[in-house]
């Protein structure tokens, strides 16, 4: 008998799946290691009975099933309890991530025996789609002698299909030194062994299971669930995902666009053991008058549709399938219905985008029959067609719906409650579209939004007239900032006052500052000082300079963000001032904002504040790291003084304004007080290094670009440090053609740089 291990591995590609489901290709860069993201893909290992590297003798790694459970049946969940310590304290700390599989990062690998008998029930799935975007927000606690327990269920990563005698283990990747580098592993801690006994189903438990499941399903939905507490709806889904019989995967396709369950049951229909039954199921839903097939559904079915052994281009074949299932879709347009219409057509336009484009015919009459059913369909999804997919619409098409959207109007007591912001999304979006479209028709329906004592939308939609100022709505913007007690619509009321009130109003800007500043909440507060910046910058430096001094109680902590809040919306060169003397402050979050400004906005001169203070910086805090870690429970003021020096780091090696070389960045390592630090400048380093340097292109907002270790979020900017780069330079482009508006920044940015004697050729694929 044999042994058997998997793990998800990492890998360089970049594929994602989108939120319906959809496969997404993008190229992009992460600026930021503590963003826990990653690019993860699906890879099966096997290893001829070798041992994993022995647990630290301090640490201690146990499993077992809750409750002490030994004896299971096929089908049923086997719930476990991942327990973690030490005796060595403040030593280690813990990743806490419980995502499942659509986002974890593979903190554990299980090894079973004997090899036959199971399966990885997501082999299939991460093969055919080749790479999944993972990861998200985590938290960390620290071991102690006191357990930490991590639940999850082995179900997810080992199905057993036949009766025997198993032992599992599990080694976990969970655990790092608190004085280590981020993502910095102390190996891997190894848990003891579960014997486990798996026994065949019998049909009245299997239906049992599945009608206590439904039972459970067919209640109301918590509003939240509540950590280690019972939630039956949590455990009906775990059980219909793993129960493996004709009547499950029937439910489970019937179930599978409902919002908490929707992963759960696209992996049990994946990895379902009655396939036939999962497509059956599939195909009919496809085709029923009253059933919405998004992008998730597809891909789906694209992969139950695969031979369960099935070897070859497997992506290749899933995305066969699909186009296929697409087709099939067009087809049944004619007897869909209502939102299941509009949300079919709306996922026919959605594949328009991808790989699978449409014809003419097709598209036009996709987006008639979504247009006719617009308003059937819920608030989110409305939001998303116009926010999101409006490239794929036949446009000539949307104009009447555009109009209706725009205009139409509900006086919600709070904008952020989440019907209210959905609603009031979709119509943002058709306002502008609209406006793009017909500007002379769509303009007195922007004033009338701006004129509202409520105006739903701030100046990112409603600045778009090309006018510089409206005098005409200058003083009822001004007195319904005056009137309303909603910060909500006061900041949407404050950035219309900075896009569109002429120099007439800074006195009555003023008057009503004032009195609070550093009290007003930030949205207001910036929009507000941004205009006197704009109109009179000596009035408003000194109340800049306030504003960061405000602090403690009765006050905002605007002063933290103040510098970013207004520079975005309005820069000045006095801000680079204000800045320079924020690097004294007292306030270690203050000293990252001002940081943070000066690499970005910042004058060459800027360069030597820098230095000088992350000099004075590093000597405080050198040989006193220990202070500087984040340890759960206890006052963050270390973790504030730690992010003072990284954002110094961050500035000098990545400042808008100077060329950071070599030399510098390893000046930046010996300045590094904590390994976190040190592993970010040896990431710039490693970029310095590469040679030719390399030009990432981004699509996003109009086009944005890494080059070696620098971002630039506009061409100008891009062009602005190439032209830093000393003659000869040379560096590679990394972007995909096909992406808007990377063409004419590799022609435009290229064309530049050779005037300068730089080049920049098409990285070689």
């Amino acid at each position: 008998m044999g042994t058997r291990e998997f793990v998800a591995a990492s890998n360089r590609k970049y594929s994602c799946i989108s939120s319906s489901g959809e496969i997404m290709r993008r190229r992009f860069t992460l600026q930021q290691p503590l963003l826990a993201f990653a690019i993860v893909s699906y890879a099966a290992q096997s290893v001829s009975g070798q041992s994993p590297e022995s647990t630290p003798s301090d640490i201690h790694f146990s499993v077992r099933t809750r409750g002490g459970q030994l004896v299971f049946r096929v089908g049923e969940v086997i719930p476990l309890e991942l327990s973690f310590s030490s005796a060595a304290p403040k030593i280690y700390q813990l990743d806490m991530a419980t995502y499942d599989r659509s986002g974890r990062l593979n903190a554990e690998r299980f090894t079973v025996q004997p090899s036959s008998g199971w399966k990885d029930p997501l082999s299939l799935y991460f093969h055919s789609l080749g790479a999944i975007i993972g990861g998200g927000l985590r938290g960390s606690r620290v071991l102690s002698a006191e357990p930490i327990v991590i639940p999850l269920e082995l179900n997810e990563w080992v199905q057993f299909n036949a009766p025997g005698r198993y032992s599992v283990g599990i080694a976990s990747s969970r655990v790092s030194k608190l004085d280590g580098p981020f993502g910095d592993r102390v190996g891997t801690v190894v848990s003891n062994t579960l014997s486990l006994v798996i026994i065949s189903p019998t049909e009245a438990w299997q239906g049992e299971t599945l009608n206590h499941a439904l039972a459970a399903l067919g209640e109301p939905n918590p509003t939240a669930a509540v950590a280690n507490q019972p939630n039956p709806r949590r455990d009906a889904i775990k059980a219909l995902r793993y129960l493996g019989t004709n009547a499950a995967a029937s439910e489970m396709a019937r179930r599978l666009r409902e919002p908490d369950s929707a992963f759960d049951f696209m992996f049990g229909l994946v990895s379902s053991r009655a396939r036939e039954a999962a497509l059956t199921a599939l195909k009919a839903l496809l085709i029923a008058p009253d059933f919405p097939v998004d992008g998730r559904f597809l891909t789906t079915m694209s992969i139950v549709a695969l031979p369960e052994n099935m070897t070859g281009n497997i992506i290749v074949q899933r995305e066969e399938n699909e186009a296929e299932f697409r087709k099939d879709l067009g087809s049944a347009l004619g007897i869909k219905r209502d939102e299941a219409l509009a949300i079919s057509a709306t996922t026919l336009l959605e594949s328009d985008a991808g790989s699978q484009s449409l014809s003419a015919d097709v598209k036009r009459q996709a987006t008639q029959q979504m247009v006719a059913n617009f308003q059937k369909l819920p608030a989110p999804k409305q939001a998303e067609i116009l926010q999101l997919r409006w490239k794929t619409m036949d446009h000539s098409l949307m104009v009447p719906l555009l109009r209706e959207v725009a205009k139409r109007y509900q006086d919600f007591a709070q904008m952020r409650e989440m019907n209210a912001y959905e609603f009031n999304n979709a119509s943002a979006a058709a306002l502008q579209h609209w406006y793009e479209m017909e500007p002379d028709m769509a303009r007195p329906a922007i004033l009338e939004e701006i004129l509202r004592p409520r105006p739903r939308f701030s100046a990112a939609v409603l600045g778009i007239l090309p006018d510089s100022d409206l005098v005409e709505v200058e003083q009822p913007l001004l007195q319904h900032l005056r009137d309303t007690h909603d910060f909500d619509v006061a900041g949407n009321l404050a950035s219309l006052i900075l896009r569109y009130a002429t120099g007439a109003a800074e006195p009555q800007v003023r008057g009503f500052l004032d009195p609070q500043l550093g009290k007003l909440a930030c949205a207001v507060q910036a929009p507000l000082l941004a205009y006197l910046l704009k109109h009179d910058p000596a009035s408003a430096q000194p109340r800049i300079e306030r504003a960061m001094a405000a602090r403690g109680r009765g006050f905002s902590a605007c002063n933290h963000s103040l510098l970013q809040d207004v520079s975005q919306v309005q820069n000045d060169h006095l801000l680079e001032g204000v800045a320079r003397s924020a690097l004294d402050d007292t306030d270690p979050q203050i000293v990252s904002s001002a940081a943070d400004y000066l690499g970005k906005y910042g004058s060459a001169s800027a360069e030597e504040a820098l230095w000088a203070h992350l000099d004075a910086w590093s000597q405080r805090w050198t040989g006193r790291e220990a202070e500087l870690r984040y340890i759960s429970g206890e006052k963050m003021d270390g973790v504030y003084q730690a992010g003072a020096g990284t954002k110094m780091i961050q500035a000098l090696a990545t400042g808008r304004s100077w060329m950071t070389d070599e030399p510098k960045l390893r000046r930046l390592v010996r300045l590094s007080v904590d390994p976190q630090q040190r592993q970010e400048v040896e990431r710039y380093l490693e970029m310095w290094r590469q040679r030719p340097w390399t030009i990432q292109f981004i699509p996003f907002d109009h086009g944005q670009f890494e080059i070696a270790q620098y971002h630039a979020s506009s061409l100008q900017g891009a062009k602005d440090k190439v032209e830093q780069f000393p003659k000869g330079s040379k560096f590679r482009w990394f972007g995909d053609p096909a992406q808007e508006g990377e063409a004419e920044a590799f022609r435009d940015l290229s064309h530049f740089a050779a005037e300068r004697g730089i080049e920049i050729v098409r990285a070689v694929k």
